[in-house]
C-alpha cells in the first residue's frame, strides 16, 4: 500500500526569548516572517507556534506576556504562509480560544496533560487537540501512560472533542530511562487508533545521554525520529524541517517497498 504523505511534520516556531534551544527563538515581525517562510519552504505540513516557554527550570511567561507575543507574531506567520495549518502550543484555555477565533489556528497543542476547562474549550472551538502525557510516574511508565490516555480520551470525547493526536511527552516529567522505554515501545499506542506525534527534537534525552548541547543534537534527533517513525509515529514536531523531510522520505520509501 502506498503510504506517501501520510507522515506529517510540524515545524517549531518559538516566539520566546528563553526556549531551551537558542536558535529556535524568534522575536519581532521581520524575524518571525523570515523563520516562518523558511519552515514552509523546507516542507513543513504545519507550524507549531509557542509564546510561553515550558522548558524545565524556566520561568513561565504570564498570560499577558504570552498574548502580547502572539499579537506580534501571528500576523507575521499568516503573512509568510497563509495557507498552512497552524497549531498553538499553550496550556491556557483562554489563549487557545483566542488563537482559534482570531487567527484561525487549527490545533491546540497542550503540554499540560489537559483539564476540564481545556477540553471544553477544544470542543467549543472545534479545533484539533494534541493530548500530551505529562505525569510523574514511579515504577513502570508504560501502563501508567496507557491508563492516562484511556482516561483522558474518555473525558475529551465526552466533552465533544473531535480530532485528537497523542503525544507521549518526551522530556516532560520523565527520567532518561523512562523516555527511552516509551520510545522503544511507542507502538503500544496503536491500540488507541489515533495519530501519534513524536516531539523529540534536540531534547535532553539525546543531548544529556551523549554529553553534548542542544545545538549539537541534530544527528541524534534524526536517529530518534527514525526510531519513532518505525514504531508508528505519524507526526514529527521538529526544529529542523529539512532534515525531518529527508528522514520521512526515506522511511516512506522503506514502508512502500517492505513487502
Amino acid at each position: 500500500m502506498d503510504n506517501r504523505h501520510k507522515i506529517k511534520i510540524a515545524g517549531i516556531l518559538n516566539l520566546t526569548p528563553d526556549s531551551f534551544y537558542e536558535e529556535s527563538r524568534v522575536m519581532g515581525h521581520d524575524h518571525i516572517l523570515e523563520a516562518t517562510a523558511r519552515l514552509c519552504s523546507e516542507g513543513a505540513d504545519m507550524i507549531d507556534i509557542g509564546a510561553c516557554s515550558t522548558r524545565p527550570g524556566g520561568v513561565q511567561a504570564t498570560s499577558e506576556q504570552e498574548m502580547k507575543r502572539l499579537e506580534t507574531g501571528m500576523p507575521a506567520v499568516l503573512e509568510a504562509c497563509p495557507a498552512l495549518p497552524l497549531s498553538i502550543d499553550t496550556f491556557r484555555p483562554e489563549i487557545a480560544s483566542t488563537c482559534v477565533d482570531r487567527w484561525g489556528v487549527d490545533i491546540i497543542n497542550d503540554i499540560s496533560g489537559g483539564s476540564e476547562e481545556m477540553f471544553n474549550t477544544v470542543a467549543a472551538t472545534g479545533a484539533g487537540y494534541i493530548l500530551t502525557f505529562n505525569r510523574e510516574v514511579y515504577g513502570d511508565i508504560l501502563p501508567a501512560m496507557l491508563e492516562f490516555f484511556e482516561t483522558k480520551l474518555e473525558q475529551l470525547f465526552r466533552a465533544g472533542a473531535g480530532k485528537v493526536i497523542l503525544d507521549p511527552g518526551f522530556g516532560f516529567a520523565k527520567t532518561l530511562e523512562q523516555n527511552y522505554r516509551i520510545l522503544a515501545n511507542l507502538d503500544c499506542l496503536k491500540q488507541f487508533k489515533l495519530p501519534v506525534m513524536a516531539a523529540l527534537s534536540r531534547k535532553s534525552m539525546a543531548y544529556r545521554l551523549l554529553d553534548i548541547t542542544p545545538a549539537q543534537a541534530l544527528e541524534a534527533t534524526v536517529v530518534l525520529d527514525t526510531v519513532a517513525l518505525m514504531k508508528g509515529a505519524e507526526w514529527l514536531r521538529v526544529h529542523d524541517v529539512k532534515e525531518a523531510v529527508q528522514t520521512v522520505r526515506l522511511i516512506e520509501e522503506l514502508n512502500i517497498n517492505k513487502n
